[in-house]
């Protein structure tokens, strides 16, 4: 008798995983592919720190990152196969991971806007938790408790590294902290999200149509705010560039694919590896001194990233479509 090939669960409208693609979900590339995806976000955000510094408003920049990435994927050969409902998938799979791609950053740039950075950081990284959460609930199964140890060791983490509990929090504004807690149920949507629609279209189709969902968006609220000049200027251009290419297109891509293969509770927790390459670029780059807070928040993160490939055997089960 032949070796029996496992099945694989397909959710209606899904194509089902190729068995090769199933090898990855146990092995260190998902991993590595997200934690690429969090140091490019890092970088990513230190250069749009110096465009905010030089004048370009956040909201365009994020504007900006949105057409860059919807432009480069529409040039994919393939990416578009089948128009916007690939093989006849439900476009609200796209429509839902584009609305929610548009909209992460921009609530996180409004908090900030109204709390500490420290505060805004921990309230965004409340997305792995509610990941978990809502992946408990749909599927009414406890997860796995490598699962559970790696987001409580990494949200404390995130918490150290953004030094929460030692800076000035400042007034804790309702609005700001409803903003980041929108930013946080934003990151936990387009990374459900994500894991249904590549599933549908492929991680490049998927991400073609929901940054063509996301551009549109943007292009449509900014029309009638007029040309944003400093975002065009001749000197911000590379650094607009790189912020679409290398911190918008590559690290989503990335992502998408990771989740794909590692399941999104993991994912989402691997991506609170975001803050803690942000300290070391700060260390590195800007000459900023880590405290014994921040080490020790990094090592936590990396204890739950560790975890999570200990614990990588452990059933994690997809969300209910």
């Amino acid at each position: 008798m032949g070796r029996s090939t496992p099945k694989t669960r397909v959710y209606p409208g899904q194509v089902a995983q190729p068995t090769r693609e199933a090898k990855h979900s146990d092995g260190a590339i998902p991993l590595l592919a997200v934690a690429t995806a969090a140091l490019l976000w890092a970088i990513a955000a230190t250069v749009a720190r110096s465009l905010f510094d030089d004048g370009v408003e956040p909201i365009e920049l994020v504007e900006a990152r949105a057409v860059i990435a919807a432009a480069g994927l529409a040039l994919v050969p393939g990416a578009w196969r089948g128009g916007w409902r690939g093989d006849g998938h439900p476009v609200r799979l796209v429509v839902l991971l584009g609305l929610a791609i548009a909209l992460v950053n921009a609530a996180y740039y409004l908090a900030i806007a109204r709390l500490a950075v420290a505060v805004a950081i921990v309230l965004q990284y409340t997305g792995p938790a509610i990941v978990v959460l809502w992946t408990s609930i749909t599927r009414r199964k406890a997860p796995p408790p490598s699962i559970v140890g790696a987001v409580l060791l990494a949200f404390l983490g995130v918490v150290l590294v953004s030094e929460l509990l030692a800076g000035d929090i400042g007034n804790l504004d309702g609005l700001g902290l409803l903003f980041g807690l929108g930013a946080a149920v934003m990151f936990a949507t387009y990374t459900l999200q994500s894991e249904k629609a590549a599933g549908a279209y492929g991680s490049i189709g998927a991400l073609s149509r929901s940054f063509a969902v996301s551009a549109l968006l943007w292009i449509a609220f900014q029309i009638p705010r007029g040309v944003p000049t400093e975002l065009i200027e001749l000197a911000h251009l590379p650094a607009v560039l790189f912020v679409g290419v290398g911190g918008t297109l590559i690290p989503f891509l990335l992502y998408i694919w990771a989740v794909q293969r590692m399941r999104s509770q993991r994912a989402v927790i691997a991506a609170t590896l975001e803050p803690l390459f942000a300290g070391l670029i700060a260390w590195i780059w800007l000459g900023q001194t880590l405290s014994f807070w921040q080490i020790i928040g990094a090592s936590l993160i990396l204890c739950g990233v560790a975890m999570l490939q200990l614990g990588r055997n452990d059933a994690v089960l997809a969300p209910e479509p």
